[in-house]
């Protein structure tokens, strides 16, 4: 038995449970032969056997490529050999890793626990510097510290042409803002921008489409404004027509992302560059077979030259989201917002300037402009924002008095005064009021209320049910017949009553 198939076969067998003298037995070999290989690590025998037999780096650290493989079923081939450049610096061609990987996977029987594969349409070839795609994606990782898992958010950018690619990862979804940044970085890797820029309709980019008319959000139509992009939006449920930028999203997904450990977003986001300038943009594509690296380099003369804001310039638009109360929070203070913006807008806009804070919505209509306050905890609403009890008083009094008459308005006026917070309910008993006993008998209840004060309308309306219900009469005395005996009916208590009675009261003697 060769060197390494004796080690992954000890390393089997421990793992089943079995002790040193059984694995001995089983393999026909020394203890303390078994005992050298029983507790090093796939990464130590492989630097070891590779030094000491003088095999190739694939050889050597087949043990390495078999415990990534029984660990994470679902790993391919590319991904291992990007893990073996990171980790163990081996150089490698996929196409020599992929046939280990299958010998591998069928000697040690682990399949692959895949995902369903999904079709994409193939994209029309573009001249250089043309057209770049852009897509968002999300996936959680496990943190290296500990079991919890965190999800990441990224975006991803793909040069149609050369395929060259790049993309930035943060720990919250993309707000219009944020992907106006990526779009800059994007441009700023690349040395240049290209013309067209290829996106489905997120809703971080596009508001509304109706017929092909695309309103876009108020900073990403600000950046279009200040580059002068052009712009192609995807159909919606029709994400094949980028399907260059989807297998992108994949490629990060299962290459980069798969079975990383999490350490902070700024490493995760240095790893996810040494990627790309060793793997993702560095590697053969499958349909070019060509480096995207080198076809960026004939392609780099065909960018336009970069111009407009930088990415510091645009963070002063900030995105919130409205509140149930028709608020907004900045720096720990509310902020008013006209009645129904919570229903109608879900998220708006802020942007701080000469000391005051304007709210607008996704297409840059302003809401509210507020003056900035210095304190903390404090609602700060405008007299407009705030609900007009008077005139919807007024208005509940104007149709009750049109209902039951002009008589009815200087009591129902005082009576609103009296109790302004119940208005609705106190006329609608005067209307109950007039509906069960009449509109005479309530008139006449109001005088007796006015002479009174009495500006209550359950006061009224006792008023007009006296008047409107005729007392019962009085039965008359019955006198008994002849020889006829009252019937009284006696109250009956138990002795022990009266025994607890006579005790008590000798007591008190």
């Amino acid at each position: 038995m060769r060197g390494w198939q004796m080690y992954s076969k000890i390393q089997e067998l421990k793992g089943q449970g079995f002790s040193v003298r059984q694995v001995a037995r089983m393999i026909g070999s020394s203890r303390n032969t078994v005992g050298k290989y029983w507790d090093m690590r796939p990464e130590e025998y492989a630097a070891k056997y590779k030094s000491a037999n003088r095999l190739t780096a694939l050889t050597a650290y087949e043990p390495v490529i078999v415990g990534w493989l029984e660990a994470y079923p679902c790993m391919s081939a590319a991904q291992v050999a990007d893990w073996l450049g990171e980790r163990h610096q081996v150089d490698a061609s996929e196409r020599t890793v992929r046939r280990l990987v299958a010998v591998l996977r069928e000697r040690h029987g682990i399949a692959r626990d895949d995902e369903p594969s999904r079709e994409y349409e193939a994209v029309e070839e573009l001249p250089k510097g043309h057209q770049a795609q852009l897509d968002f994606g999300e996936k959680s990782v496990r943190q290296a510290e500990s079991s919890r898992y965190v999800k990441l958010y990224f975006a991803v950018f793909t040069l149609t042409y050369s395929r060259y690619k790049w993309g930035v990862f943060q720990e919250r979804p993309f707000t219009s803002c944020d992907l106006v940044k990526a779009m800059y970085g994007f441009f700023d890797y690349i040395g240049g921008m290209p013309r067209q820029l290829v996106y489905d309709q997120d809703s971080i980019i596009v508001v509304s489409e109706n017929g092909g008319d695309i309103i876009h959000t108020q900073a990403f139509a600000a950046f279009l404004a200040e580059t002068r992009l052009e712009v192609r939006v995807c159909r919606k449920s029709d994400p094949e027509s980028k399907g260059m930028i989807e297998a992108s999203v994949k490629y990060v997904k299962g290459n980069f992302m798969e079975n990383r450990l999490y350490m902070g977003i700024g490493i995760w986001n240095e790893s996810f560059e040494g990627w790309l300038a060793r793997t993702g943009n560095r590697k053969q594509h499958g349909t070019t077979k060509r480096r995207p690296e080198e076809m960026f380099a004939e392609e780099l003369a065909h960018l336009l030259p970069l111009f407009g804001a930088a990415p510091a310039q645009i963070a002063e638009e900030m995105e919130r989201t409205v509140r149930a109360d028709n608020t907004v929070l900045y720096l720990s203070n509310r902020y008013s917002l006209p009645l129904g913006t919570y229903g109608k807008h879900k998220t708006v806009f802020l942007k701080e300037g000469d000391g005051k804070l304007e709210i607008m919505d996704r297409v840059g209509e302003t809401l509210a402009i507020h003056r900035l306050s210095g304190e903390k905890g404090k609602l700060v609403k405008l007299e407009s924002h705030r609900r007009d009890r008077a005139a919807r008083a007024n208005e509940l009094l104007s149709k009750t008095v049109a209902l039951l008459g002009e008589e009815f308005r200087g009591y129902l006026a005082a009576m609103c005064a009296e109790k302004p917070r119940y208005v609705r309910d106190q006329l609608g008993i005067v209307v109950q009021a007039c509906e069960s006993y009449g509109r005479e008998h309530v008139l006449e209840a109001m005088e007796y209320c006015q002479g009174l004060e009495l500006y209550s309308a359950n006061d009224l309306s006792d008023a007009a049910r006296s008047l409107g219900v005729p007392p019962m009469p009085a039965p008359a005395p019955r006198i008994p017949a002849e020889g006829e005996r009252y019937h009284i009916q006696v109250q009956k208590r138990p002795l022990s009553v009266y025994t607890e009675a006579a005790a008590a009261s000798g007591a008190a003697r």
